[in-house]
């Protein structure tokens, strides 16, 4: 038997070694080796490492020693997360207790430590015995397939063994998790599990938000020749923001079902006066019904708009701005985006800071993504004096905003 202080310590070195290596030195086909080679022995040290951990928790060394539970001592000396060190000890206990093929089978680097945690998580105490006596055919069947399929495949072995079993959907609804990590004033790590019909909404949610901002993006790219198109996670992550802040959008103290919301638009050019807050008309004798519980909000205009001006006292548009920039720009007014008034932000053109004021003229609705563009190093934006905007990008092209629904309030023109 060999020391494990001394095969520790060797490993520790060769594993420096092998981080130091120049791989811009080693051909193609030597980097494919090495990424297969790596692979497997990356499975052996985590053997290794559930060895020594499933021994520490079965002489409950840490606690005797230093008064701390296996993986809350480890996760102290190494840095590491308390979550994952907890999870490898479970993995490793279940491995040494009643899977030791499965534990043999990633020493030799035949399976990855994914499966073999996926195994521990898929069994309970009405199946550990079935799970233990098909070992040899899941460990076959992880050499063959990959992962995703072969994580479906246990699944529904899991399900078939365990049909008589206590499958409580209470227990589905305490599985959906979410963990908020503070790495920063502004800068946090999600981490977490859905199941059942709350993964298949947010997977659905998500999915559509980051199509929606690709597409997006692609059109911005097409405009400005500057902006970017981000990774697939950096669209899921952006859809996340973007949903969150829609639901902030809506108001919270609002204590009854949600209603009709109507702006009286008076001007003496329009024969339609009657919109909704996103300046559609209401015909009285299409949409009657409508008007049983309607919220009604006047609001005059000449053929500027008659801004609702704040100057330096304020400096946030308050609700009758934003009305008012809701009739006038009717969402985004970057050029190409389709966000409505409710995803928008009031941004003043000529920064508050600089002494810009809350004034209508300096005020323009910017989806908080092409609001966040809009104060990226090199560009610049200017109001014109008939309320619309130009931007300079960082390479010189100039864009003009739109206005939505193809009307400008107050004109009478189309």
């Amino acid at each position: 038997m060999c020391d494990l202080g001394d095969v520790v310590g060797e490993l520790s070195e060769v594993g420096r070694k092998a981080a130091r290596a120049d791989v811009a030195l080693a051909d193609d086909t030597q980097l494919c080796d090495a990424a297969v080679e790596l692979a497997a022995a990356r499975s052996a040290l985590d053997a290794a490492e559930g060895h020594v951990l499933a021994e520490l928790e079965s002489r409950r060394a840490c606690e005797r020693g230093f008064g701390l539970g296996t993986a809350s001592w480890v996760a102290e000396r190494t840095h590491a997360p308390r979550g994952a060190v907890a999870a490898r000890v479970r993995v490793a206990c279940r491995l040494r207790s009643q899977l030791g093929a499965v534990d043999d089978a990633l020493s030799d680097g035949t399976i990855r430590f994914e499966h073999a945690r996926a195994i521990v998580e898929a069994a309970n105490p009405r199946i550990d015995h079935l799970i233990a006596e098909r070992q040899e055919e899941l460990i076959d069947h992880a050499a063959r397939a990959p992962f995703a399929m072969w994580r479906s495949d246990l699944g529904a072995l899991v399900e078939l063994l365990d049909q008589d079993g206590g499958y409580d959907p209470d227990r589905d609804l305490a599985r959906n998790t979410l963990r908020i990590t503070p790495l920063g004033p502004d800068h946090v790590k999600l981490s977490g599990e859905l199941v059942g019909e709350a993964a298949l909404t947010v997977t659905e949610a998500l999915e559509r938000e980051a199509d929606r901002l690709y597409h997006q993006q692609r059109r911005d790219l097409d405009e400005t020749g500057t902006v970017p198109v981000q990774r697939r996670p950096t669209l899921l992550a952006l859809g996340l923001a973007d949903i969150c802040r829609r639901a902030q959008a809506t108001d919270a103290d609002q204590r009854r079902a949600p209603g009709v919301d109507i702006t009286l638009i008076l001007r003496p050019d329009d024969p339609s006066p009657l919109r909704t807050r996103d300046d559609e008309p209401l015909l009285a004798r299409r949409y009657r019904h409508l008007m049983c519980d309607p919220a009604i909000h006047a609001l005059v205009l000449d053929t500027l708009g008659v801004p609702v001006d704040l100057g330096r006292e304020q400096r946030y548009a308050n609700r009758a701005q934003r009305r008012v920039l809701a009739a006038r720009d009717g969402g985004c007014v970057f050029p190409g985006c389709n966000a409505p008034v409710g995803w928008c932000d009031a941004h003043h053109v000529v920064d508050w800071d600089h002494g810009g004021g809350t004034d209508l003229p300096n005020l323009a609705l910017l989806c908080r993504y092409h609001h966040g563009i809009t104060h990226r190093h090199g560009w610049t934006m200017t109001a014109t004096a008939d309320h619309r905007f130009i931007w300079t990008t960082p390479t010189g092209r100039t864009l003009h905003s739109q206005r939505h629904r193809g009307r400008d309030p107050g004109s009478g023109r189309l």
